[in-house]
């Protein structure tokens, strides 16, 4: 008898350290997991900064394809879910990458958005050939203004963010005599840049405890994170 009382007491025993072992080692994965989210949240508004406050003027040049006429305007796309800008920061080398290309756009994922990027060299003027398909009236200017080609996904695309609810660029007008700086959904002017650049990225819910919990795609991607704004300023905006 008192061996099986012996035995039932260590069973007990047993099992009160397993589930203690068991609980210990779930709540070590549940930090980890978030320190890593966490990790990965800084290193993607790091990248979203680094690449729009490296933003420069560079000129762009376009020729009529009927009268060869060279049309000389920004190379910068402002639209709610693409753009495309000049900048001296590369995913690859950081701040010493030399003039990036970057094409940044909102695009279907299987859950929800996701934002990717595309990155090459900047080759000068004439790499408006590659990403401007003609010109087209401009009203507010009277004039005209590049028409710029859709983004396209490749197989080197960099996801930012994954599984969003929602996203959306927004850009930032210089304070004019007669009218405040004010957000605009798309950016038409030629010859100068936003102020700023606005990113406001809603992750999808998470279905487990109700809040946003998007996972992440490769390194760098948003995760786990309530509905966000990343604002970055344009330190050069104008062409000389």
């Amino acid at each position: 008898m008192e061996v099986l009382v012996a035995i039932a007491l260590l069973s007990l025993l047993s099992v009160s350290i397993l589930t203690a072992l068991h609980m210990g080692t779930q709540a070590w994965e549940r930090t980890n997991e978030s320190l890593m989210l966490d990790r990965r949240i800084a290193a993607a508004n790091a990248i979203l900064h680094a690449e729009i406050e490296g933003i420069f003027p560079a000129w762009a040049v376009f020729r009529n394809p009927s009268t060869r006429a060279p049309y000389t305007f920004l190379l910068f796309q402002g639209e709610p879910a693409a753009m495309r800008f000049v900048t001296a920061y590369s995913l690859d080398s950081g701040p010493r990458g030399g003039a990036r290309l970057v094409e940044m756009q909102v695009a279907p994922a299987e859950k929800g958005m996701r934002i990717l990027v595309n990155e090459r060299i900047y080759d000068g003027p004439n790499s408006a050939s590659a990403v401007v398909t003609g010109l087209v009236p401009d009203a507010a200017s009277n004039g005209y203004r590049p028409s710029f080609a859709p983004i396209v996904a490749q197989p080197s695309s960099f996801i930012i963010a994954d599984e969003l609810a929602a996203c959306s660029f927004s850009y930032l007008s210089d304070s004019e005599p007669d009218r405040p700086p004010r957000w605009m959904p798309v950016w038409n002017d030629a010859y100068r840049l936003p102020a700023a650049i606005s990113i406001q990225l809603t992750p999808l819910p998470d279905p487990q405890d109700g809040s946003a919990a998007p996972k992440g795609g490769r390194a760098g991607a948003l995760t786990r994170l309530r509905p966000v704004t990343v604002t970055a300023p344009v330190r050069s905006t104008m062409l000389p």
